[in-house]
C-alpha cells in the first residue's frame, strides 16, 4: 500500500511538473502563384519534440494556430512548417475520395518551410508558395 501511495505521489508531481506552457499567437497568410489558399491545412511541427500546432486557411488564405481545442498560438521555439491541401470526400459510391495535392512537397511531405516562434512578439508567418 505505502509503494501504491509513493507511486501515486511521485505520478501527481510529474503532472505538475509538466508545463503547459506559454502559447504565443501565430497568424498569417498562404498563397499559392499568388491567389489565396483556401482551405488548406497548416502545421508548425516543432522542431525538437513536442505537439504540432495547426490551423486551416479561409477562403482569403489566413490563418490562426490552435494548440490544442482550448489554446491557440504555438509556444516559442523552432518549427517545421507543412501546408497540405489534400482532403478526403465521400464519392458516389460510398467509398472515400482522395482529392489530388496541389500544394508542392517541398511545402508539405519534404518541407524546406521553417520559423520561429518568439515569445512576446507579434508571430505573423505568410508564406507565398510557387507551384514551379
Amino acid at each position: 500500500m505505502r509503494r501504491l501511495v509513493c507511486f501515486s505521489l511521485l505520478l501527481l508531481i510529474a503532472f505538475l511538473g509538466c508545463e503547459t506552457g506559454h502559447h504565443e499567437g501565430v497568424t498569417g497568410h498562404v498563397t499559392l502563384d499568388g491567389q489565396p489558399l483556401a482551405n488548406a491545412e497548416v502545421i508548425f511541427t516543432p522542431a525538437e519534440r513536442g505537439r504540432p500546432a495547426i490551423a486551416m486557411t479561409d477562403a482569403s488564405g489566413a490563418y490562426e494556430l490552435v494548440y490544442t481545442i482550448n489554446e491557440k498560438g504555438a509556444p516559442a521555439g523552432k518549427y517545421i512548417v507543412r501546408i497540405r491541401t489534400a482532403t478526403t470526400t465521400p464519392g458516389e459510391d460510398g467509398r472515400d475520395v482522395q482529392s489530388p495535392e496541389t500544394v508542392p512537397a517541398k511545402y508539405n511531405r519534404h518541407s524546406e518551410l521553417s520559423v520561429v516562434v518568439k515569445e512576446g512578439e507579434a508571430n505573423q508567418f505568410d508564406f507565398e508558395l510557387q507551384s514551379q
